[in-house]
């Protein structure tokens, strides 16, 4: 006898045929997609706190004539926070691209990413930098040690609720640093120094980059208006007689360059350390006096952290610390895994950032509190040419501090104090990205313990021990004594 169809029964395999197709086609499109994500798309995906797009500019920021209450006693959190940058000549008007480096006998290299290293190439080379892109101008000497040009820029920050950056708080523009009320008025809890600079909108002229000398260097800048800088691009290591010496005590390691020991910056070898404060700020004064070399102030690095932070470099997303417990430069005895695996190691993501700024050592700060600990002149030194003697004060920041820190005892009081003075300072990441000056209340949840009692000289960065304690917003005090986990960085003009 014939069967006859049964047509529910056809509908339903009928339907569970079209799913399944089209549970196929849903997977090719996300294996295409997937295949197609860039290293950057990954990371977004992995990283909670990224900056996707920069915020378009705040119109309450650019209004002329808003009333801005001032008080002091007012406060909120400067814990999360988005920077803005904008790229200025030297007479401080804004500029379509980034002031061109200054090479002045270094020879310009570019990556090479076929081949993973640096090559050689000419300043006319278009494919040289690219800070649009985060591709940052490196250079080497003649001894094959590296540098990266940080351009002339402007900056303002906004303040977020919470690392999602879902609402706005407040602001620091050139009005100083300003909390934003429920009503849409602003109350400002600090103005900014006497001779901090600023541009059309608002913007803040990073102090690193400015002719300094009627405030006496106070603001942390120069005695003329800079284009830009150089800063070694990993932290220093030492070389005698052209081989890499490990610094493994302070009878090694503390001590001052020569004609056989040089300071070098180069990757995949072990920073210097075992250095007092005053050797670190003696090797950089005299590495190239003809570039009025130095040890990194504290409104360099701030001028670093910022526009690694921006959209020219991280743009918002966490710089990884270097975790090697060896304290290797770039995180790796090979160059290969720096420039490929290490990339999120450096300021910008890719092999042209700066490394070392997270992890790796501590790093010796030429910045200090002059609060009488007698450790201030046995460390740092007191002839003319020391950091704690009484020359070249732009190559240096001394802060303010509270009456209460007699120089001596580690409190917590002390440290908010200080920290408290500090707050109209500008460009330097410490009170503009931080909450206390006591706790791991900083951009990034970094460590941010302020210069007190018997620990007056500046270290920034954290070290390999330091977890997520770490990073280039992180900062802390310390004796200015030769120490295992304390390094150094150079920058000269």
């Amino acid at each position: 006898m014939e069967q006859k169809n049964n047509p529910a029964k056809i509908i339903i395999v009928t339907a569970v045929i079209i799913i399944i197709f089209v549970s196929i086609i849903i997977g090719i499109i996300i294996a295409v997609n997937s295949n197609n994500n860039t290293q950057d798309d990954i990371l977004q995906n992995l990283t909670p706190n990224v900056v996707v797009e920069e915020e378009e500019e705040n119109t309450i920021l650019d209004e002329k004539n808003l009333t801005i209450i001032d008080d002091e006693t007012a406060d909120f959190s400067r814990r999360y926070g988005r920077i803005q940058i904008i790229w200025i000549d030297e007479n401080n008007n804004e500029i379509d691209s980034p002031l061109a480096p200054n090479l002045n006998g270094l020879i310009p290299v570019k990556f090479d990413s076929s081949n993973a290293r640096f090559v050689q190439t000419t300043e006319n080379d278009t494919d040289w930098y690219n800070y649009d892109l985060g591709l940052w101008a490196n250079a080497i000497n003649e001894d094959g040690s590296y540098f990266v040009w940080i351009p002339r820029f402007a900056y303002r920050i906004t303040y977020y609720s919470n690392s999602q950056y879902a609402k706005i708080i407040g602001y620091c523009d050139g009005r100083g640093i300003m909390k934003l009320n429920d009503d849409g008025t602003l109350t400002r809890i600090s103005r900014n120094n006497t001779g901090i600079r600023e541009t059309n909108n608002h913007f803040i002229v990073a102090p690193a980059f400015s002719k300094d000398t009627a405030s006496g260097y106070r603001n942390g800048g120069w005695d003329t208006d800079l284009p830009g800088f150089w800063t070694s691009k990993y932290e220093m290591s030492m070389e005698t007689n052209g081989v890499h010496t490990e610094t493994l005590n302070g009878t090694i390691g503390n001590v001052q360059i020569s004609d056989e020991i040089k300071a070098v910056s180069k990757p995949t070898v072990s920073s210097w350390r075992n250095i007092n404060i005053r050797n670190c700020y003696l090797n950089c004064y005299n590495y190239n006096r003809n570039r009025d070399s130095h040890l990194m102030k504290n409104t360099e690095w701030g001028a670093v952290a910022y526009l690694a932070y921006s959209k020219f470099g991280r743009n918002g997303r966490t710089i990884t610390t270097n975790s090697n417990e060896e304290y290797i430069t770039g995180g790796s005895t090979s160059e290969q895994s720096i420039y490929i695996s290490n990339v999120n190691q450096s300021t910008t993501g890719n092999a042209t950032g700066i490394y070392d700024l997270a992890g790796g050592a501590w790093e010796y700060i030429a910045a200090y509190i002059d609060n009488g600990y007698y450790g201030l002149a046995d460390n740092g030194g007191n002839s003319e040419d020391d950091i704690y003697g009484s020359k070249n004060s732009k190559y240096k920041s001394v802060y303010p501090y509270d009456s209460i820190d007699n120089g001596f005892e580690y409190k917590r009081e002390y440290a908010i104090a200080n920290f408290n003075l500090a707050n109209r300072y500008r460009g330097d990441a410490l009170f503009e990205t931080s909450d206390s000056g006591f706790g791991n209340d900083s951009f990034e949840n970094n460590t941010a313990y302020y210069l007190q009692g018997d620990i007056p000289y500046l270290i920034r960065g954290g070290d390999f021990n330091s977890g997520m304690g770490a990073g280039v917003f992180s900062y802390n005090g310390y004796s200015g004594a030769s120490n295992s986990s304390e390094s150094f960085r150079v920058v000269f003009i």
